[in-house]
């Protein structure tokens, strides 16, 4: 979202307002031509919720009404909902971008206001051509595009001298799959002096760190939890490991790409399929086949030729998902829809 917003603002032509509904830090640089409003929108307890959430759509609907924005662009399926419904008559352009999971489980109330409200949208984005697929099934809508996200304009690709260092990045959940991981990488019979480092937080962190013991890796995998510097590991490690079973859009996989590092990941259910080409610019392996996954490791990790030749070709990445041209995408959408 940040991203789009300091494309759209470089545009002389266009008036960009950033509607953000919670009292939040920036934590993404915006440009100063971007207007940001802030709603205040609070999670206070399930009453103390119902009240922010009223009192955050009169707000919104307030906004709009004395804005007549040309276009309104909305980022989740939550906030697709709420805005659709606050624009309700008011004559206005609406797309959704559509970022979750596509199998994954939403509650029935969410599932029903999505084919419910998803219908008067003007248009839809899709992240990936799965999740267009399974968006097509479930709403009846007609006007669905297919647009990745950005590659981030301000990634540091830093010159480093390479470890021998396996990096996963990662939120410490399920569907981020960092024990099957664990279980390929303790499968090599010789590790050869590689190390797993994963960066990430989240509730499973104590699991992993029994995993690591019960699999006696101690000192060969490093939990450093949440990093800023997040571009310097991926410019010391020499593999990136994406383990995840389930994804939206697999952003920690483009931008180990765009590093130039080369990359092994589960051909999981949407997102890496669309930007690795098997054997070409990184290696697919089929979901949770740890003996496949594993042999491909040791692939990379005994062919130096190899890891070179992916992580040279992973960098056309930066290309196809720059960052302006993805702005791009989404204003043509809009002009096709609002002539």
């Amino acid at each position: 979202m940040a991203e789009l917003s300091n494309q759209f603002a470089k545009k002389e032509f266009l008036e960009v307002h950033l509607i953000l509904l919670a009292k939040s830090e920036d934590f993404y640089f915006i440009n100063h031509n971007v207007t940001i409003h802030r709603l205040g929108y609070q999670n206070n307890g399930r009453f103390g919720k119902i009240f922010s959430e009223f009192t955050t759509f009169v707000k919104l609907r307030k906004l709009l009404k004395s804005n007549k924005p040309d276009i309104i662009l909305s980022f989740m399926d939550k906030y697709n909902i709420f805005t659709i419904l606050s624009s309700a008559f008011l004559d206005l352009k609406v797309f959704v971008s559509d970022r979750s999971n596509p199998l994954k489980k939403i509650p029935k109330s969410t599932e029903i206001l999505k084919k419910l409200t998803y219908n008067f949208a003007t248009g839809i984005i899709a992240q990936t051509h799965f999740a267009k697929s399974v968006l097509e099934c479930r709403i009846n809508h007609k006007n669905i595009k297919v647009i990745p996200n950005p590659l981030k304009s301000d990634q540091n690709i830093l010159k480093k001298t390479k470890e021998k260092i396996i990096l996963n990045v990662g939120r410490l959940v399920p569907e981020k799959g960092q024990k099957f991981l664990l279980d390929a990488f303790s499968q090599l019979n010789d590790q050869g002096g590689w190390e797993i480092v994963i960066l990430g937080e989240g509730p499973l962190k104590e699991d992993l760190e029994g995993q690591i013991k019960c699999l006696g890796l101690d000192n060969k995998v490093s939990l450093q939890g949440s990093v800023k510097n997040v571009d310097e590991w991926y410019s010391k490690a020499s593999i990136f490991a994406f383990s995840s079973v389930s994804e939206g859009f697999p952003n920690s996989l483009v931008e180990a790409m765009a590093s130039g590092l080369p990359c092994i990941s589960f051909d999981c259910n949407a997102g890496p399929s669309d930007i690795i080409d098997n054997g070409i610019n990184g290696l697919l392996v089929n979901v949770e086949d740890i003996n496949g996954y594993t042999e491909k490791l040791k692939e990379l990790i005994e062919n130096e030729h190899l890891r070179t030749t992916l992580g040279r070709n992973s960098k056309s990445i930066i290309e196809r998902l720059d960052s302006e041209k993805i702005a791009n995408q989404y204003l043509n959408f809009f002009l096709e829809n609002c002539k």
